[in-house]
């Protein structure tokens, strides 16, 4: 039920970072560079995770499928880059780093 809940919460940070972005940031673009504010938080959850979790691959789907219908790419095209980039960061921080994270 815990994992549910989780998934709910996050999916309603990366909706509202998602309009955030397509919404407000396009007004005030730097050096014509957008920053997609949905890729880092789901970095984040990859990299923040434990490795035998599964919420960020889960997450960076759902974003991906949320960031692919607001913008004019093909329908699949960022919930695919998103999952494919959560599962190489999950391969190489279980592969090549061994930290463990211990809650205070």
């Amino acid at each position: 039920m815990m994992a549910l809940k989780k998934i709910i919460v996050f999916s309603l940070i990366i909706y509202f970072l998602i309009l955030f972005q397509t919404s407000f940031l396009v007004h005030f673009v730097l050096l014509r560079y957008l920053p997609n504010l949905a890729v880092i938080f789901v970095l984040f959850l990859s990299i923040r995770e434990k490795p035998d979790e599964k919420t960020a691959l889960i997450m960076s789907f759902v974003g991906g499928l949320l960031l692919d219908a607001f913008s004019a790419k093909p329908f699949g095209f960022y919930a695919l880059i998103f999952l494919i980039t959560s599962l190489i960061i999950k391969f190489l921080l279980r592969k090549y780093i061994r930290l463990e994270i211990s809650k205070a």
